[in-house]
């Protein structure tokens, strides 16, 4: 059943994708808003998902240089960012400067990795959570994943002071411009680093 409906599917989407374009604007127009369409919302949802997780400051699971355990007493892993920077251990130092006290969570902490592992940008905007269907909400989505979009613009402050709470890093943009401007600062690090050997 499903395979036969994949297949019907794939039919109709091809006859009002491609098949009535071609027939009201003949086949070399209909083709060129065919593929005018299908790239500008590919490169749309490229943008909205790389710069959610590719992005200056934005950590990446690594394993733990000192064997740090988990509570099952594993091995666990330490996000650091492409630097090598782990911003979790300096937002503990800056807390520790301010007098300021924090509730102590592991680097490895689930909840913890999610956090430091993506970006928000546009927060509490309308348009840019309905518009992404809730990217610019990322890590709302993924601690949260079974909630609809609609409601992260609600859950967003929660998370941020209770990350605040814990000393867990919590990155957001003010907006899609500034958080891709900042995707391509670190693509051209990334692109222009000298491998170690």
């Amino acid at each position: 059943m499903n395979v036969a409906r994949f297949w019907l599917m794939k039919a109709v989407s091809m006859v009002y994708m491609v098949a009535l374009p071609c027939y009201s604007h003949g086949a070399v127009k209909g083709m060129c808003l065919f593929m005018l369409g299908h790239f500008t919302c590919g490169e749309l949802l490229a943008t909205m998902f790389i710069v959610n997780h590719v992005i200056e400051g934005v950590c990446f699971a690594k394993k733990s240089n000192d064997g740090e355990a988990t509570a099952k007493g594993r091995k666990g892993l330490r996000p650091q960012t492409a630097m090598g920077t782990t911003p979790m251990s300096e937002t503990r130092s800056k807390a520790s400067a301010a007098n300021s006290e924090l509730k102590e969570v592991p680097f490895n902490d689930w909840a913890a990795v999610q956090c430091q592992t993506s970006v928000n940008w546009s927060p509490g905007s309308w348009f840019w959570n309905h518009f992404s269907g809730g990217l610019s909400h990322q890590i709302e989505h993924h601690l949260f994943p079974s909630i609809c979009h609609t409601n992260y613009v609600h859950i967003q402050d929660v998370v941020e002071k209770t990350c605040i709470e814990y000393g867990v890093p919590y990155q957001s943009e003010p907006s899609l411009l500034s958080a891709y401007k900042k995707m391509i600062s670190h693509l051209r690090f990334l692109g222009t680093e000298k491998k170690q050997g």
